[in-house]
């Protein structure tokens, strides 16, 4: 199969046409939905009921193909060195796809590996347990990045990609200089009303703060603190993302990115 493929850094596509030796994974199976629970509530006195949440727990990604030797004590040991790739839990698994990478965080749950005597080659099948459901792009999109910025307030207004219900930014903010006023920050998703407080932290010169979305911290200058409200959350097409503040006077550096998830 054409494509790069890895899990934890280890190639999947090694077959050489000049040596014939090598793994050929001839099958990669990610295309289809993640599990999807759906949970539901009664109405009263209706005789039906409605959804209340849907829940994306984990993804199936099955892989298949062939381990070929140049002798039976190579395929021997080209075997041992293959089954040591799938020991770690919660690796990357790496699928090229389309014109990007698709990111999974899997682990592998059956392996099995089926040789005939004197044969140079075996044959493999794993699954794998993906306990982030979704494929994530290993490159950042950039939803805005603004230099040098001295406005009380920016509103960008992305068209946010990928398939998976929602996407998760990272926003950056860099202050080149900020004085006077009253000491807050705020985040703040228009569409659906979600917004993030930050204050009280004193802001100096030089200062950065990072708010990751995905992994649910705020970080000023590399440590954790506190806010107020909900992170981001970016549903899929027109989205409108506000930033403002209540200093006197700053001059900020404004960056959102996100890495686009799909089902």
């Amino acid at each position: 199969m054409d494509g790069g493929l890895t899990y934890n850094s280890n190639d999947l596509q090694t077959y050489d046409p000049d040596t014939k030796v090598g793994i050929i994974t001839s099958s990669i199976e990610h295309t289809d939905i993640p599990e999807k629970i759906a949970k539901l509530y009664v109405k009263a006195n209706s005789n039906g009921s409605a959804i209340s949440n849907i829940d994306y727990p984990n993804k199936i990604v099955r892989i298949a193909g062939s381990i070929v030797g140049s002798s039976q004590a190579n395929l021997d040991s080209r075997i041992d060195t293959f089954k040591g790739y799938f020991i770690s839990q919660d690796e990357n698994l790496d699928i090229n796809y389309g014109s990007s990478v698709r990111r999974y965080i899997a682990t592998a749950n059956t392996t099995s590996i089926k040789r005939q005597q004197k044969a140079l080659w075996a044959e493999f099948a794993i699954e794998f347990i993906c306990t982030q459901p979704f494929g994530v792009e290993t490159s950042d999109t950039t939803i805005t990045n603004s230099a040098n910025y001295t406005s009380a307030s920016l509103t960008a207004t992305p068209t946010i990609g990928g398939t998976a219900p929602v996407q998760y930014p990272v926003i950056t903010l860099t202050y080149d200089a900020v004085s006077g006023g009253t000491d807050y920050l705020m985040i703040s998703n228009d569409n659906n009303g979600q917004a993030m407080l930050i204050s009280g932290q004193g802001l100096v010169n030089g200062d950065v703060i990072e708010i990751d979305c995905f992994a649910r911290t705020v970080k000023l200058n590399g440590d954790i603190i506190d806010y107020t409200g909900v992170f981001l959350e970016l549903e899929p097409g027109a989205n409108s993302i506000t930033y403002s503040d209540g200093y006197s006077s700053r001059t900020v550096d404004i960056s959102i990115v996100y890495a686009k998830r799909y089902l």
